[in-house]
């Protein structure tokens, strides 16, 4: 197993853990169902699918996966191009002719889509005219590529990574179209999914919280089951940590791993593999050390790589709002596992429902099968604490 951490999707041989769930999900899609996988950043929801996907082709040859990860894409014309680059060789010249053909959509617009730059006027690519265009005539594109995957009779498998940052990057432009550009891709997908094709769509970010946000029904989103990244256990942890010590010839006794995953909250993966880089590289052996190598390397990057999360996340809550979600975090805090009854009591605030909903949302508090509630994530709870200190 390579010790590969950071913001980089594995699989294979690199990936571990969450055997269960990676079972489930792959299920879902081989059903020609959809999903949309939840969960904070750094935490492994893109190499879970990136899991899942390398499992798929591998059992089921016939099966067309088509990836995307729309970080960096930043309009509707994006994610049709990127849509059409990430089609099997064999597919793209037939779904460029297609279009062609239908003599419905401009020329130029078919060129940028699929990549054509012997024929597609630069000046144009850029321009306010391309996107508004790509409005235009985004229904005569959405059900020429629906009857095209519709004519292959493939079951095709839509992997769609960090599609609320597409929507992000898009609301950010605050165009007056922006709510149609996002209504317009959504349609699309639920379109493809109307004709049996599965989706898997990944965010960071509340997918049902950003559309409310933007005034877009949840409707929209028809078909997709909401499914949420489980965190890894502690004998996951354990597990990871023998992995990664046997090809190093490393030793851990019970008690070392134990100190290892008491550091590391919440068990991250990511974040134990940063760990045991550290202590591959630093460590004598002595369980004295451990701390002192977690606070000096692992740390700081705990620090920087996620919670710095939580400081947009809250920043970005409605002022009107802040007084009552400080309460509601604060009252959690002191009292972990709280009733919901014994909350709203405490509070007394008529919009307590609407923030504890909020801060749900955001995932910065979850509500367990009793009706009570903590923090998401114990490294939620530690931001907490230094926030407020």
């Amino acid at each position: 197993m390579n010790n590969i951490f950071g913001n980089q999707p594995v699989s294979g041989d690199d990936f571990f853990g969450r055997n269960d769930f990676i079972k489930h999900i792959k299920g879902i899609l081989l059903e020609k169902n959809s999903f949309l996988l939840l969960g904070l950043r750094r935490t492994g929801k893109s190499s879970a699918l990136r899991e899942v996907v390398r499992q798929i082709k591998i059992e089921n040859s016939e099966i067309v996966v088509i990836e995307l990860n729309c970080q960096t894409y930043e309009s509707i014309q994006d994610f049709y191009k990127n849509i059409y680059l990430a089609l099997p060789k064999t597919w793209k010249d037939t779904m460029r002719e297609a279009l062609k053909e239908t003599k419905r959509i401009p020329t130029k617009l078919i060129d940028f889509i699929t990549d054509h730059i012997q024929e597609v006027d630069l000046p144009y690519v850029g321009s306010v005219k391309l996107r508004n265009d790509a409005i235009s005539y985004s229904n005569p594109i959405k059900e020429e590529l629906t009857g095209f995957f519709k004519k292959e009779a493939s079951h095709i498998i839509l992997i769609i990574d960090e599609l609320p940052f597409l929507f992000e990057n898009i609301a950010q432009k605050e165009n007056a179209a922006t709510k149609l550009e996002i209504e317009m891709i959504l349609s699309t997908l639920r379109s493809w999914r109307d004709i049996g094709i599965s989706e898997a769509i990944c965010g960071s970010l509340n997918l049902h919280l950003q559309l409310e946000n933007l005034g877009i029904s949840r409707k929209i989103l028809g078909g997709v089951n909401t499914q949420n990244l489980p965190k890894f256990t502690i004998n996951e942890a354990k597990g990871l940590l023998d992995k990664l010590s046997q090809s190093d010839h490393i030793i851990f006794t019970e008690t070392q791993k134990d100190k290892i995953i008491e550091l590391v909250p919440d068990c991250i993966p990511q974040f134990l593999q940063a760990f045991y880089f550290s202590l591959k590289t630093h460590w004598q052996g002595e369980t004295e050390e451990i701390k002192v190598i977690f606070d000096k390397y692992v740390y700081p990057v705990i620090v920087q790589d996620f919670e710095y999360q939580f400081n947009e996340r809250f920043a970005k809550l409605p002022p009107e709002h802040l007084p009552l979600a400080k309460n509601i975090l604060e009252k959690i805090e002191q009292y972990p596992n709280i009733s919901e009854a014994d909350l709203i009591k405490s509070i007394e605030d008529a919009h307590v429902y609407g923030v504890l909903l909020l801060l749900s949302n955001q995932e910065f508090i979850v509500m367990n099968e009793h009706q009570c509630y903590d923090f998401s994530f114990l490294i939620v709870r530690n931001w907490w604490k230094k926030k407020n200190n």
